[in-house]
């Protein structure tokens, strides 16, 4: 018989908060703030979220090509 052996497993972000879906006028809204310079904090506050949810969003409309590198990066002006 072969023993199986069983290791834990990490679920990455599975203990914090995360806005997870978007509605495309919010996305609309966050590639405006973004492309006009608005501190991440800013635009975390506009959403009711926090800056990890921002930094996402981020990740992943840069990823599909909806959002350009930027002066003063992530965290903007």
């Amino acid at each position: 018989m072969v023993s199986i052996k069983y290791e834990p497993i990490h679920v990455l972000f599975d203990s914090f908060t995360v806005k997870w879906t978007w509605k495309e006028s919010e996305l609309a809204k966050f590639r405006k703030m973004w492309n006009d310079g608005d501190h991440i904090q800013d635009i975390a506050k506009a959403f009711n979220t926090n800056k990890r949810s921002i930094a996402l969003v981020v990740m992943e409309q840069a990823e599909l090509g909806e959002i350009k590198p930027r002066a003063g990066g992530l965290f903007g002006n």
